[in-house]
């Protein structure tokens, strides 16, 4: 309770001390990225969210010489030190306010995966064989980087790109530590849709969607029951409902027609509200015997 009530406070004081040049560390964190000890935190609040027990602080040593009763982090440290789950670097510091790289917050996501009864899949060099900078990835993130590729957790923004060494960003940190808990979302490439089919977005909202699909193609549009959502996160596409890859053909809308979708994310096997982002709804299908996508992105604010 009491790092809730003085944080306010306390970051003023980092801010200050930042500025001065008297904080410990590797520098501050450009804007866009986050924090070491801003990723410990955002784990640790997620856990106590989730029904995990809260750590009493109150008298507790320092956990690394740079994070003392001080630091807004200081709860959250303690948390995670004691856990296993960060380590720092050689000499007792954790450097709460250099930038946390894609590895570094994995590495910190995979030592808690292993603490909780969350599903673990273990991954594996086959996981990461689709991009071309995998021999990048150094011995000690191999594992947990193979693992977050593996159960959807990796979001680099590119398909091809694992992009480890760069620096968490905070759209990246809120999906990290919700699909942590609902379940990975893998890698997606959208294709346009054909010249004549159009995907018209009517009304949004965090529960559902309706739009309308207009064929104004020369061929037959068939399509299933089943359709595709997915989240932007750092500009790629990531799926958040299950594979698509054989669709059971449903409906057919012939060339000039159109029709009204009205579309439920309660009946998605995850259910929930869309927290606030950028989405995509696609609709698969077959146009004459090509197989086709079409699709329009919304934002949830």
């Amino acid at each position: 309770m009491r790092r809730r009530i003085w944080r306010g406070w306390i970051l003023c004081l980092c801010a200050c001390l930042l500025l001065c040049g008297a904080a410990s560390g590797t520098g501050s964190t450009p804007p866009d990225a986050v924090s070491r000890g801003a990723f410990a935190d955002a784990l640790y609040d997620a856990h106590v969210a989730h029904g995990g027990a809260p750590v009493v602080s109150e008298g507790s040593s320092a956990p690394f010489r740079d994070v003392g009763s001080w630091s807004p982090y200081f709860e959250a440290l303690c948390w995670a030190k004691a856990s296993g789950i960060a380590g720092g670097y050689a000499g007792g510091a954790f450097r709460p306010v250099a930038p946390v790289t894609r590895q570094q917050a994995t590495v910190m996501l995979y030592r808690y995966a292993k603490t909780t009864d969350l599903p673990l899949e273990k991954g594996s060099d086959r996981d990461l064989a689709g991009y071309r900078d995998a021999d990048t990835i150094p011995t000690w993130s191999r594992e947990a980087v193979q693992w977050a590729v593996r159960n959807g957790l990796w979001f680099s923004g590119s398909a091809t790109e694992l992009q480890a060494a760069e620096n968490v960003s905070w759209e990246e940190l809120a999906v990290l530590t919700q699909r942590l808990f609902l379940g990975g979302m893998p890698a997606a490439a959208l294709s346009a849709a054909p010249e004549g089919l159009t995907m018209e977005l009517q009304q949004c909202t965090t529960t559902g969607a309706v739009v309308v699909l207009q064929n104004a193609a020369e061929e037959t549009f068939s399509y299933g029951a089943d359709y595709g959502l997915y989240r932007q996160v750092n500009g790629g596409w990531y799926q958040m409902n299950k594979e698509m890859d054989t669709i059971a053909i449903a409906y057919e809308l012939a060339p000039g027609e159109s029709r009204k979708l009205t579309l439920s994310w309660g009946e998605l096997d995850w259910g929930g509200v869309l927290p606030a982002g950028t989405y995509c709804v696609a609709q698969g299908g077959l146009l004459g015997e090509q197989q086709v996508t079409v699709s329009v992105t919304f934002a949830i604010k």
